[in-house]
């Protein structure tokens, strides 16, 4: 996952799924404790294609300083109940504060990586680059019609505290629309203008 801290100590974290907070934490931890020395931050989701709203939220307590923040709701139909999500108020790692934070994105990134993408984005905390995601806001469940057909059908609706709505079937929009290939160039530059 974490790469070397990059030019003019950039950190950079590659992330292919978000981990539920359980099973993640101590790896999160780890990741986020290997970049805690940088300049800026680059998490990159380009290849993310999904993952936990409980790992997403990990996540995304890092880049807040308390726990204070309600980062999204999710309300599901079935119980006609919702389910909040807010920043975490313990942590393995020291929480990134006070420096820039890039979020890469593809037309692959999907799922949980969108959640992370478009909560740190809605709150004003990172930077977006590279290409509109894909478009799955909405929790869904498998159902087997036939031995080789099946039907996902959504079950439950995200909703971020900041937007009132989500990412559902339009993606989540970067700041600095890039070729998902370009993205990292493209970020490293407006950082370490940044910190010129």
């Amino acid at each position: 996952m974490p790469d070397a801290a990059l030019e003019g100590n950039i950190g950079h974290l590659d992330i292919g799924r978000i981990a539920d907070a359980g099973e993640g934490a101590r790896m999160i931890g780890a990741a986020m404790e290997l970049v805690a020395h940088t300049n800026a931050l680059i998490l990159d989701l380009r290849e993310c294609r999904g993952g936990s709203p409980e790992g997403a939220a990990m996540w995304c307590s890092y880049f807040f300083p308390d726990d204070q923040v309600h980062l999204n709701d999710i309300y599901e139909r079935s119980t006609d109940s919702t389910r909040q999500y807010w920043t975490a108020s313990h942590l393995p790692a020291p929480r990134y504060l006070d420096r820039p934070v890039y979020v890469l994105t593809s037309a692959i990134t999907f799922s949980g990586g969108e959640d992370v993408a478009y909560t740190l984005q809605a709150h004003g905390r990172a930077v977006l680059v590279g290409e509109t995601t894909r478009g799955g806001a909405h929790p869904t469940v498998r159902h087997p019609v036939t031995e080789h057909i099946t039907v996902t059908v959504p079950t439950a609706r995200t909703i971020s505290t900041v937007t009132g709505t989500n990412w559902e079937g339009v993606g989540v929009v970067p700041d600095l629309a890039a070729p998902s290939e370009q993205a990292l160039d493209v970020a490293l530059k407006d950082a370490l203008g940044r910190a010129a």
